[in-house]
């Protein structure tokens, strides 16, 4: 990396620095970064008709606060799915401002949320370019990178879901951070150091992960400063990233009181040598998923490791120790292996750290390679550029290097097409979940749910007794099961369940209605009343409550009390037919003197 930024260095005054120029050996003009953006369009164009699912959902139909300008101050002071009322470890209020403007314009139309995810792809594919000139030295070599990277399968989830395009959204402003800086560093004055901390402000709130920013121009510096001692080179190193780390203080301050706190462990029981074993194999499927993205869905079965083995420790492992020698060695020869190996490692350190607070279902995910892989499509053009050239060129381009990025373009580019339409539909996301991962209890549960919306109950049971086997304590399960099995009729085993989960969350109130509402099936009234009645007394106000107490009554005879309830039910829900027809009902019996 010393040959790249060699020849710009800033030391006390700002004055103009001369660059090395990149090699052009090829085109003189741009035209492969167009050339980039376009693909970067033309792979995800199925996606316009794809309409929102999975987090979607709640995160925009359901969301107020990304529907209405009055929300606006409140993103920077509430957390992401502050909404819903439980507490969350998420801080983005850049992304909800996007949302918001997206809600505005398109409204409730998925094909617009789409049609801009796709621009922002282009747009990082443009700014992979410019980086990749710099860092490699060589348009060609760069317009190679930028097209890999617009057809690598990995970013599918980060570009086909709405959700997603937080990725491209935070590294669209980490990269233009760097470029940014690139121009400070050649001496083009103190304005371009602002408008990088500025980018990386945006950056940061539009997702946290960006806080490695710091790292990454220290990365820069260090490898810039290669002739330096080594005393100094760490001095002059640091000195340069204090502004970039003032700006992580400022920003995990707004986020820790955001958030009422720093982050909470959702789910995450693992010691900590289980997590220092967990990380080969985390580390393993995001290596394999770079070089060889064959099989992509939103879970997978990467779990913690509390006994090593062979899969699941010791291959990972070693895997991944040739992978290092390699790359040293070849950055021994090749300085621009460097950087590529930064823009790889550094963007993974925030999942990896996270690894803390992760769910143990729910530990890995293709779209925190999103901005990895522009340092995996770096190493990739100095390979291709390593090719034999010889005399025979295609427009500009060595014939070879173009006939193998040809085939490796295409080969990607069906795969991302492919792997799309996996983001087709919620039913399709959590089919390939569980396809990929066949014991992730939450591709289960998510499966078991939407199947459930569907009306197939009898599948949707299949699928959540698999995940209750797996694990027999998870409410969220039992509660699918429990209203599942009440659908298809099966009241004692929803009463089963449905006991359980009140047992594991005796105060929630959740359980009691759906037991409830499957005693009433079995017939067994007082009981019925009784978790209705508890239900009622935890959560007040919530609509089918009082109707179905009335029910229970009805069944028994005490129409004056089932009256009273059905009354009730309209208080909480004035539209409720139900409620009104069962109370013509009691009157049309009643005597009009009791109906006071």
């Amino acid at each position: 990396m010393g040959e790249i930024v060699a020849a710009a260095r800033r030391k006390n005054s700002v004055t103009k620095k001369s660059v090395a120029t990149p090699r052009r050996s090829g085109p003189t003009l741009d035209v492969l970064s167009f050339v980039a953006s376009g693909l970067a369009i033309a792979v995800y164009l199925g996606a316009l008709g794809f309409p929102f699912v999975f987090d979607d959902l709640p995160q925009i139909l359901h969301n107020p606060r990304v529907q209405e300008w009055f929300y606006l101050p409140q993103y920077f002071t509430h957390s992401l799915w502050s909404h819903l009322g439980t507490p969350d470890n998420y801080y983005r209020p850049l992304f909800l401002v996007w949302m918001l403007l997206n809600f505005k314009v398109f409204g409730a139309d998925p094909k617009g949320w789409h049609f801009v995810g796709l621009v922002m792809h282009a747009a990082v594919t443009w700014l992979v370019y410019r980086v990749a000139v710099r860092d490699l030295q060589d348009k060609l070599a760069a317009g190679f990178a930028a097209i890999l990277f617009a057809l690598h399968p990995i970013h599918v989830e980060s570009v086909s879901w709405v959700s997603g395009l937080d990725e491209p959204l935070y590294a669209g402003f980490f990269l233009a951070t760097v470029l940014c800086y690139f121009r400070w560093r050649d001496g083009d004055g103190q304005g371009w150091l602002a408008a990088s901390l500025t980018c990386f402000a945006l950056s940061a709130l539009a997702k946290e992960t960006a806080i490695v920013m710091p790292v990454m121009i220290f990365a820069y510096e260090w490898m810039g400063r290669h002739k330096e001692e080594w005393p100094a080179r760490a001095r002059a190193s640091l000195s340069t990233i204090v502004p970039y780390a003032v700006l992580v203080v400022v920003f995990l301050g707004a986020r820790t009181l955001a958030l009422r706190g720093t982050a909470m462990a959702v789910g995450n029981r693992a010691s900590p040598a289980s997590l220092l074993l967990t990380l080969p194999a985390v580390l393993g499927f995001y290596f394999e998923q770079l070089v060889y993205p064959s099989w992509m869905a939103v879970f997978y079965p990467v779990t913690f490791v509390s006994r090593p083995g062979l899969w699941n420790f010791a291959l990972p492992l070693l895997a991944l120790m040739a992978a290092g020698v390699g790359l040293w060695i070849w950055a021994r020869r090749d300085p621009r292996v460097k950087a590529a190996c930064a823009w790889m490692l550094i963007p993974l350190l925030p999942p990896l750290l996270a690894l803390v607070r992760f769910r143990p279902d729910d530990l890995v995910h293709d779209r925190y390679l999103y901005l990895p892989s522009v340092g995996f499509s770096m190493l990739v053009a100095i390979a291709l550029r390593r090719i034999p050239a010889g005399d025979r060129k295609l427009v500009g381009v060595p014939t070879a290097q173009a006939a193998a990025l040809a085939v490796l373009g295409i080969a990607l580019g069906v795969a991302t097409v492919r792997q799309t339409k996996y983001w087709s539909s919620d039913l399709a996301v959590y089919s390939r979940a569980v396809e990929a991962s066949p014991n992730n209890v939450l591709a289960l549960n998510q499966l078991g749910n939407q199947l459930s919306h569907l009306g197939e109950d009898d599948r949707a049971v299949v699928y959540l007794e698999r995940a209750v086997h797996i694990d027999h304590d998870n409410y969220r399960t039992l509660l699918l099961l429990g209203t599942a099995a009440n659908n298809v009729g099966n009241y004692d085993r929803a009463i089963a369940v449905l006991t359980h989960a009140r047992e594991l969350h005796p105060n929630d109130g959740i359980a009691d209605f759906y037991l409830g509402v499957a005693q009433l099936g079995a017939n067994r009234l007082s009981e019925a009343e009784a978790s209705f009645r508890r239900a009622i007394l935890l959560v007040p106000g919530k609509s089918r409550q009082h109707y179905l107490l009335g029910m229970v009554l009805m069944k028994e005879g005490r129409l004056l009390e089932a009256r009273a309830e059905f009354l009730a039910e309209l208080k909480v829900d004035p539209a409720s037919g139900d409620a009104r027809a069962r109370l013509h009902e009691i009157d049309v019996n009643l005597p009009p003197t009791l109906h006071q």
